[in-house]
């Protein structure tokens, strides 16, 4: 169990019990990730997370407020739409700062309207535990967007739903049913933050312009392009372009061309008559044995059978 220490008069904490942190870490629909503990606070003042020795991962988003983070020997201001992300068996005390007033919004992104986006000066901090077999990996797809474990995704109305369902858990009663369901929306929540953060680091690589590189591939799925071709576009040296690719799309430069021009080919064989070696060849590709390797190695089966398969409901 989390060694957690609060102090507030507005919280609502959810711990799991014992008996049920044995079947979850257990069953194969939940021992990959699931909560050990989590809560919310709505007060203005006195609020103390406080952490010595905690095996899990620890989340805090504050959807309101702002307050200050010690970890690491640092020390962080922590404000409205801030994520937090903290290793396990890493000491850490989070203190919410007393409010005034009302809560400026941090950009736009923080205007959409929630279930608890009040117009009052109130914190609001969500807080959960998690921990499985799988929690160091989906803690890592956050934390390699994130500097030292922060970073600002803004007020999400899909996490503050996530983590009420969360929280509403105690409420429903810890049936199978109930608990499987909140532990795969603990998965969505953390893939989505995931998806955000990626977003956010998209949009602010003012200096990459992902849209513009793809609108070339696109144009340019008839013929052949090099890696030193799409860095002389962006403007970067061949290293710092595909770096920068790869930390926006998870893929090579290269691979994700061959994708769009796999894609296209499915289009095709799925919409049209046209023969294969005509579609290879409208691809760039002049050696159509080349090109149906190529398809089945990323679709895994050839052009032929794919097209084959269009009208069959089983899977290829």
């Amino acid at each position: 169990m989390a060694n957690i220490k609060l102090n507030t008069s507005a919280d609502i904490r959810l711990f799991i019990p014992v008996f049920l942190l044995q079947k979850l870490s257990k069953h194969r629909l939940t021992d990959g990730l699931y909560p050990v503990s989590l809560g919310i606070t709505q007060a203005n003042n006195n609020y103390k997370l406080q952490q010595e020795n905690n095996q899990c991962h620890t989340l805090i988003y504050c959807l309101s407020g702002a307050g200050k983070l010690a970890y690491q020997g640092k020390e962080r201001v922590i404000e409205r739409g801030d994520l937090v992300i903290i290793n396990p068996n890493a000491a850490f005390t989070f203190t919410l700062n007393k409010t005034h007033g009302s809560v400026k919004s941090h950009n736009q992104s923080d205007k959409q309207l929630t279930s608890r986006d009040s117009k009052s000066a109130d914190n609001i901090v969500y807080w959960i535990n998690f921990t499985g077999t799988l929690a160091q990996d989906f803690a890592e797809r956050l934390l390699m967007k994130m500097d030292s474990g922060k970073a600002h995704v803004g007020v999400l109305k899909t996490i503050v739903s996530d983590f009420d369902h969360l929280l509403a858990l105690g409420a429903r009663g810890y049936t199978a049913t109930n608990v499987i369901h909140a532990v795969h929306t603990l998965q969505q929540a953390l893939s989505f933050l995931a998806l955000q953060l990626r977003l956010t680091m998209f949009n602010n690589s003012s200096s990459f312009d992902l849209e513009a590189v793809e609108a070339l591939m696109r144009n340019s799925l008839h013929q052949e392009l090099s890696l030193d071709t799409l860095a002389h576009y962006s403007q970067l040296s061949k290293f710092h372009f595909a770096k920068k690719f790869k930390e926006l799309t998870d893929s090579s430069p290269i691979q994700h061309f061959i994708n769009m021009k796999i894609q296209h080919a499915c289009l095709q064989l799925d919409n049209s008559d046209i023969a294969i070696k005509d579609i290879a060849s409208d691809l760039g590709y002049s050696d159509p044995y080349y090109f149906s390797r190529l398809f089945k190695k990323l679709v895994g089966i050839s052009p032929k059978q794919y097209r084959d398969s269009r009208h069959s409901s089983l899977a290829p």
